[in-house]
């Protein structure tokens, strides 16, 4: 599954948070591909702030950007949170929404009522 998910600034974290990343984002892929119906490309950019630029050790920022390629239209969303589990579920959450909306709206049965 490596070649469907691609992950640009992984170098910026821990042995740990690669682990912990990869495995949400494997599991969001496999969701995402049940609704998407057809083989994409998960392309994942992360980056790190920080709030005192001389102090790296100090709090930091990550800002995530998660594009669909290789559907007819692209899709991305983009989060930025303190931490970086939560950017993560942001950022796939709204790519979710996106995907609910581009694929499966109007195709929601009505109420003649």
């Amino acid at each position: 599954m490596a070649e469907q998910i691609q992950i640009k600034g992984i170098e910026l974290l821990s042995e740990q948070e690669k682990k912990e990343i990869n495995y949400i984002l494997e599991k969001s892929y496999e969701k995402l591909k049940w609704k998407i119906k057809s083989e994409f490309i998960l392309k994942l950019t992360l980056k790190e702030h920080f709030l005192e630029k001389e102090n790296k050790d100090k709090r930091k920022k990550y800002s995530i950007i998660l594009e669909i390629s290789g559907v007819a239209k692209p899709l991305e969303a983009e989060s930025s949170f303190w931490d970086l589990k939560k950017a993560l579920h942001n950022v796939i959450e709204k790519i979710e929404n996106e995907v609910e909306h581009r694929y499966h709206n109007g195709s929601q049965h009505k109420n003649p009522w």
